[in-house]
């Protein structure tokens, strides 16, 4: 039987029998011992290639979601994985189970209540934020909900990796009008 050449694509990633390609890029020429992991989650998730200060924020950011310490999510993973070592993907899957609005998604309703405040055509133009702030927290009050992305169960009253994550986004320019919402929200 002779080798097969055909070609599976997507938009994100192709390959051939001899060939793997990803947003463009020769998998082992140009991404392998040329890219760290977390500049291959932005390519991935963006299309291009992070630029060094990007680089720098989203890095930080992905290392302070691979460590989850005593949440729920990480214990049910290694309750799993000491019950049934040999099954690793049991573990991970279990404690993805346990991902939800608490932790770990809690920062999609922060995402979502940032641009419901303030939508990408009104940055720039303006608007007061200390006004919206507490326009934004009014809403979630009357509701008898609760602010999401703000707090954690564990670390109170500010989360340690809260600032310096704030921090390192200014150090590299991108500290814009949706960190100064959700500061002044906080």
């Amino acid at each position: 039987m002779g080798k097969r050449k055909e070609k599976i694509s997507s938009d994100i990633a192709w390959s051939t029998s001899d060939k793997i390609s990803v947003r463009g890029l020769d998998l082992p020429n140009e991404i392998l011992g040329h890219m760290n992991l977390g500049d291959l989650a932005f390519l991935q998730l963006t299309g291009r290639k992070a630029t060094p200060e990007e680089s720098r924020v989203f890095n930080a950011i992905v290392i302070t979601l691979v460590e989850h310490g005593i949440t729920p999510s990480a214990l049910a993973a290694r309750m799993t994985y000491m019950g049934a070592p040999e099954s690793l993907q049991a573990a991970v899957a279990a404690g993805l189970c346990g991902l939800g609005t608490v932790f770990v998604g809690s920062m999609e309703g922060a995402s979502k209540m940032l641009y419901e405040a303030l939508p990408q055509d009104k940055l720039g133009t303006g608007v007061d934020l200390d006004a919206l702030a507490v326009e934004t927290v009014d809403k979630f009050r009357a509701r008898k909900a609760i602010v999401p992305g703000l707090g954690h169960p564990v670390h109170k009253p500010v989360d340690p990796r809260t600032p310096r994550l704030f921090q390192i986004a200014a150090e590299n320019g991108k500290s814009g009008e949706y960190i100064a919402l959700i500061q002044k929200i906080q």
